[in-house]
């Protein structure tokens, strides 16, 4: 997405982009570096002196954040033993002070810690006086089944927008990994083109909101930026159980099989589509038969969990009325396959992807314009 990191008190023993890595963390035994042994995440030093730990993150894309999770996973005996997160939503006066910053970290990373030059540079951007997302918060250490920290964010945040996040260790230790989940809020309405745009994307404020499984890859992946560069970078669900023991065609050429595989997404703004694209790139031996897209309109004063529960919720969802956006249609593996639709949707908040039987998909593009634009 794009995150940087921008300054860290310290970080001798690994380095603070080992925190927003896309990667899960891993352990090798046998790896050590001149100032210890090498772990994948953030570490500092023993702390000998007054103060504590912390580091701030630009987030690739301006965003509300309802939730933070943080791994200790592998930091087993030099986790950081407490957190807190802070955010704030810096403006374009702020901009120089944020790029000093990322240039002072030149030659900064493991074995290192901030120096004067960095620690005068950060103190223009008063961090410690921003908002406090996330009080100070016990960590547990990074053995299995107790490394992951999910904190929900009050809700009284919920529609804030930050661009930047202080992440704080208490006193010091180690943090394999931190995520930040919300919603990307971008300005739609700088389109003053009237150019169509991915209403489904990330980078525009579209978000995965519920899925039937999720069981080799996340259905957000769908609406991530680029083309996946591996196949975990999709969404895949597992092989369904009560598939027949012979499958058969019906009379139009597709698998005679009811899917229940799903997943659904809310549009970065109510729009209409006017064409779309179906990548199952990687996905060779394991891309859908055949997919379906419906839409549907809903309320905009849903939050969150009350979208989530409609969508999963079997007697709920059953009272959404959807409209058909494109009618079940053969996939092929590892394609990229663009549809133009015969005339645009009408106005929708949300589309289903059905899948058939089972299998993966990279990525779902939804071209059209913003209702604000028509």
């Amino acid at each position: 997405m794009g995150s940087k990191i921008l300054f860290a008190t310290d970080e001798w023993f690994a380095a603070a982009e080992n925190l927003i890595q896309p990667s899960e963390p891993v352990f090798i035994t046998d790896k050590f570096t001149e100032q210890g042994k090498w772990m994948d995440g953030w570490e500092s030093r023993r702390k000998r002196t007054a103060g504590h730990d912390w580091s701030i993150i630009e987030l690739g894309h301006p965003g509300s954040i309802r939730g933070v999770k943080i791994d200790t996973r592998f930091f087993t005996g030099n986790q950081a033993p407490r957190f807190s997160l802070q955010a704030a939503y810096l403006d374009d006066q702020d901009q120089k002070a944020t790029k000093a910053l990322l240039e002072s970290r030149q030659g900064c990373g493991i074995g290192t810690k901030a120096g004067e030059q960095q620690m005068k540079a950060v103190e223009v951007l008063g961090s410690d006086k921003w908002v406090e997302l996330v009080k100070m918060t016990p960590l547990q250490p990074g053995y299995e089944g107790k490394s992951v920290h999910y904190i929900e964010v009050d809700s009284k945040f919920g529609k804030n927008a930050w661009t930047h996040v202080r992440l704080n260790m208490y006193p010091d230790g180690g943090i394999a990994r931190m995520r930040l989940y919300g919603t990307v809020q971008p300005n739609l309405r700088s389109n003053k083109e009237d150019k169509m745009m991915d209403l489904a994307a990330c980078v525009n404020g579209g978000v995965a909101v519920a899925c039937s499984d999720s069981h080799y890859g996340k259905p957000a992946n769908l609406i991530a930026p680029g083309r996946a560069r591996v196949m975990a970078e999709g969404w895949e669900t597992a092989r369904t159980s009560n598939r027949p023991a012979i499958l058969t065609a019906g009379a139009d050429g597709m698998i005679d099989f009811q899917s229940d595989d799903w997943a659904v997404l809310r549009l970065a703004s109510k729009g209409r589509i006017s064409s779309l694209e179906i990548d199952t790139n990687h996905f060779k031996g394991n891309f859908p038969e055949s997919c379906l897209i419906e839409g549907c309109t809903l309320s905009d004063d849903l939050d969150y969990k009350q979208e989530t529960s409609l969508f999963s919720d079997p007697q709920q969802s059953t009272k959404i009325k959807w409209i058909c956006v494109l009618p079940r249609t053969k996939l092929a593996a590892h394609e990229q396959k663009t549809f133009q639709l015969d005339k645009p949707t009408p106005p929708i908040t949300h589309v289903r992807l059905t899948i058939y039987p089972d299998g993966g998909v990279s990525r779902l593009r939804l071209w059209g314009q913003p209702a604000s634009k028509l």
